[in-house]
């Protein structure tokens, strides 16, 4: 008496295919990102800014990264070191995504009042930041626009440095690596996280 594997070999090969790829609902594609946007008070004060940088392109964003938002922030104790050291958190921030290619316009709005502008994470070989923010200087009403990349390895908290500015950053993917897979993102070239001042 046949079974019904050999009396359907398609749909056993699929159902076979199915169980060996593991949960459907995993997407290694998806990243739960975090960041924590703070100010330096006083920073780049011997620097020259100019006085009109311009703005960013509000119309360019997919949409409010705020409204992205998703429960499961872990860089809290580290947010309130930073304000316990004189520092000023702007954000912090949670949300998952699929990053789009390396050139791809997926940017989105954060923040409002002394800080905003746009924000995004691509991915080509490894993982990108691009920022294009303006902070309102509270004392003076000095504009600032800052624009920041960093390349980054995912699953490690990256620290990217300005003298205005800082943020913490960290990428974990939904599904963890496997071991060849994880091999690959550790190959030489892709940089190591930064420590965060203090």
């Amino acid at each position: 008496m046949k079974t019904k594997l050999t009396r359907y070999p398609l749909f056993g090969l699929l159902l076979l295919g199915l169980l060996a790829a593991g949960p459907l609902a995993a997407d290694g594609n998806v990243y739960d990102i975090e960041i924590v946007v703070f100010e330096r008070p006083g920073g780049g004060g011997g620097e020259f800014w100019p006085a009109d940088p311009g703005m960013p392109d509000r119309g360019a964003a997919l949409g409010r990264l705020e409204d992205r938002a998703v429960a499961g922030k872990s860089l809290g104790p580290m947010a309130y070191s930073l304000k316990k050291k004189g520092m000023i958190i702007h954000d912090h921030l949670a949300w998952r995504q699929k990053p789009g290619g390396r050139n791809s316009d997926t940017w989105y709005w954060m923040g409002d009042g002394r800080l905003s502008g746009l924000i995004r994470v691509t991915r080509g070989r490894y993982l990108h930041l691009d920022t294009d923010l303006v902070l309102i200087d509270s004392n003076t009403g000095q504009p600032y626009r800052i624009k920041l990349h960093r390349r980054m390895r995912s699953d490690e908290l990256h620290y990217v440095d300005h003298p205005r500015l800082g943020i913490l950053i960290r990428a974990r993917p939904q599904r963890a690596a496997s071991p060849a897979g994880d091999a690959a993102g550790t190959s030489s070239g892709e940089p190591k996280p930064a420590a965060p001042p203090g």
